[in-house]
């Protein structure tokens, strides 16, 4: 069985509660197969990653050409198989800093590919949380997972009833870094909602991640049919080499 990479973006700014679930869908996303399932966390936390100013260079020089901590995090998403987006809601949104990111990351796979992407087939899947129910959770939500059906890849929940279209939760309007570790301490239902979400949803990420990768490898030769995969298929073949 060929091995995969769960790579988890921590889209705050702060070292807290998205971390923390993040981590824990890590964790949960590390036990379906220890032997076949890598993770990484990577933070947007004292990383600088600017604004796409459209200047279109990439479509001549086919990157982006602005030198910030995009360039280490496109690589890192690139080589990754499963993504697990933690993100914090600000303003019924993502934070500007991981939408700066998306959209740099499209317009540079746009501008390299002639306007034609790849299929990435990266498995995707998306925690959120803030401090007001009903506050902008889903919708963060939604446009994370608009990202992954645009960039080619595969958006996944977790299991039900907690996880819908992914895992999501509040912190009952407290504003500490550990709002939901005090949570969990108290037994808080809401909370302990959310970490199982969130847990599941790592889960299912490996799961599909692994049936993905290793399905078409199987299938490399129907899928060379339809050159959008011809880069997913290279990457896989890169990969069984490092075995």
């Amino acid at each position: 069985m060929i091995k995969v990479k769960i790579l988890g973006i921590c889209g705050s700014l702060r070292h807290g509660n998205s971390e923390f679930l993040l981590k824990k869908s890590l964790e949960a996303a590390k036990s379906v197969a220890p032997e076949y399932v890598e993770t990484e966390f990577y933070t947007l936390a004292g990383k600088t990653i600017y604004t796409c100013d459209f200047c279109l260079l990439c479509l001549e020089y086919k990157d982006c050409m602005v030198k910030d901590d995009f360039h280490e995090l496109k690589e890192k998403w690139l080589e990754a198989d499963g993504i697990i987006y933690s993100i914090p809601v600000y303003h019924l949104g993502m934070p500007a800093n991981l939408k700066a990111f998306i959209d740099r990351l499209g317009q540079t796979v746009y501008g390299s590919s002639g306007d034609v992407p790849p299929k990435f087939m990266k498995v995707i899947g998306v925690i959120a949380q803030g401090t007001d129910l009903g506050g902008g959770a889903e919708l963060t939500m939604i446009q994370a997972i608009t990202h992954a059906l645009v960039m080619g890849s595969i958006p996944i929940a977790g299991d039900g009833p907690e996880s819908y279209i992914g895992a999501y939760g509040w912190t009952k309007r407290s504003w500490f870094t550990d709002s939901f570790e005090r949570l969990l301490e108290q037994k808080d239902f809401d909370a302990e909602t959310t970490l199982r979400a969130a847990e599941s949803l790592g889960r299912r990420v490996a799961y599909l991640s692994l049936i993905v990768k290793n399905g078409a490898h199987l299938l490399k030769d129907l899928l060379k049919k339809d050159p959008k995969y011809n880069w997913y298929l290279s990457k896989i073949e890169n990969d069984v080499k490092k075995k």
